[in-house]
């Protein structure tokens, strides 16, 4: 049975006044990890000074059942391949203190300058009762004995609690520079998002700018994906901010997006036909439509009636007042977005398993879409996580939503087809794009098993970050 109490240090400056003291230590550099994580149960491995011991701790806050064996190296290494959250490097200083075991932990690598201080106790009438002496209260931070966030499970799912982060620093930062964001498990959700959306939006603008000088239809390519991911991302997190104003922009991204879709569509369709033959007369006509969208489309991006919401966006991203937040606002970026990336996953797998050969290709574009958001998230947010596989997931996940997106695409173009006059040269590519659709159809139910059995993987391992 393990009893303790759990306090969180101000720094490692204890440390020099303990040995001043002539406090004698014991030092160990270890390196744990998890295998195991619930509400209630814990599996643990630990190296320390050659040894490899594996833990399990059943119990919470002041009194857990604990039960510790010593494993061989080989073991070692296998449970670490299938790690949970990220591993724990620290360096552990043990002393004693009125015969009190106690340990100093300062934590290294992902976790630096996190220091806690642990007094164990030979039973729980001692240790709530305890006090710490005077000469070491001006080292302590706070007592983080039932503060779930201090526990070493959830400094390996969620980092350290005590960082903190400075979105307005963050803001200045991408001004200047191109950076790749990389959020802290434990960022509150608001900050998070306002800075991945003041990324985004410079993004935007860059492209916007750059169609409107070029015409480059890989720049209109670039603006539709983060006008989209931008509207995509206020729905997956929502109650973070004020519902009426992400209503208001979400409704605004949308339109101003909307205002590009025929443009796109001609682009991949005219791509498709330069590759049929017999189709000069297709490719003739698709061109001229696609002329047409070009000028349509900067028409409605030099307007800035369409465009003004973008910097009213910007303000509202530099608001530091709590005034535009909702109730999620200030949630741990990680464990919303495990939430929230699970409950997609339990979505689309529901709705892709109830596909058959029977349903109409409009329920598969309704998937299609689900797949898009769900990869805007983990596009977004996936480096938070510790999961073994999941960038594997993520490439499979992509797969199949090119499929889906595949599908859509001839979709679109019968619709085109079926605008332009009958011709044999026509009819032909029309009863090729029929052929692609069954197989394209005949391929996802086929590839839909695997990928269900990874998504419910990856969904049992996500479950552990918000439990």
């Amino acid at each position: 049975m393990e009893i303790e109490r759990k306090f969180l240090l101000k720094n490692s400056q204890i440390l020099e006044f303990l040995s001043a003291e002539s406090v004698s230590f014991k030092r160990l550099e270890i390196l744990q990890f998890y295998t195991k994580i619930t509400d209630n149960e814990e599996v643990r491995y630990r190296s320390e000074d050659a040894k490899f011991i594996k833990t399990i701790k059943i119990g919470k806050d002041l009194v857990r059942e604990e039960n510790e064996c010593e494993c061989d190296k080989k073991e070692f290494k296998n449970a670490f391949k299938s790690h949970i959250g990220a591993p724990i490097y620290k360096d552990r200083y043990l002393f004693k203190l009125n015969n009190n075991p106690c340990n100093i932990d300062v934590f290294k690598g992902a976790q630096e300058g996190l220091c806690t201080l642990e007094v164990e106790f030979k039973d729980e009438a001692e240790a709530v009762y305890f006090n710490l002496p005077k000469f070491l209260r001006n080292f302590i931070e706070a007592d983080v004995t039932c503060d779930q966030r201090y526990k070493n499970k959830y400094i390996a799912l969620h980092g350290n609690a005590a960082e903190n982060f400075d979105a307005n620093a963050a803001f200045r930062v991408i001004k200047e520079h191109d950076i790749e964001l990389n959020f802290m498990p434990n960022i509150k959700a608001a900050d998070a998002l306002r800075v991945l959306f003041f990324k985004i939006s410079k993004i935007i603008e860059d492209h916007k700018s750059g169609y409107l000088k070029g015409g480059d239809d890989e720049a209109l390519h670039q603006l539709r994906v983060n006008l989209r991911k931008t509207r995509s991302l206020l729905k997956s997190f929502e109650g973070v901010f004020d519902e009426r104003v992400s209503g208001f922009f979400s409704e605004k991204f949308k339109i101003l997006a909307n205002s590009t879709n025929k443009k796109r569509d001609l682009d991949v369709f005219l791509e498709f036909l330069k590759t049929q033959k017999n189709a000069d007369e297709l490719v003739y006509l698709v061109s001229k439509a696609r002329d047409v969208e070009h000028e349509n489309v900067k028409k409605h991006l030099n307007d800035e009636s369409n465009t003004d919401f973008l910097r009213e966006w910007e303000l509202f991203l530099a608001e530091e007042s709590d005034f535009y937040k909702a109730k999620l606002a200030n949630a741990a970026l990680a464990r919303l977005a495990a939430y929230r990336i699970r409950s997609q996953l339990v979505s689309i797998e529901r709705k892709i398993w109830a596909l058959s050969d029977e349903s109409v290709n409009e329920n598969f574009h309704k998937i299609r879409i689900d797949f898009k958001r769900l990869r805007y998230v983990l596009e977004s947010f996936s480096g938070v996580f510790e999961i073994v596989g999941f960038k594997k997931y993520q490439n499979r996940l992509k797969l199949m939503q090119e499929l889906f997106g595949e599908l859509q695409d001839r979709d679109v173009w019968l619709e085109i087809l079926d605008k332009i006059p009958q011709s044999e040269p026509s009819s032909k590519i029309q009863n090729k794009i029929y052929k692609q659709i069954y197989k394209l159809r005949e391929e996802i139910l086929k590839k839909r098993v695997k990928f269900i059995r990874q998504t419910r993987k990856i969904s049992r391992n996500l479950k552990i970050y918000y439990i």
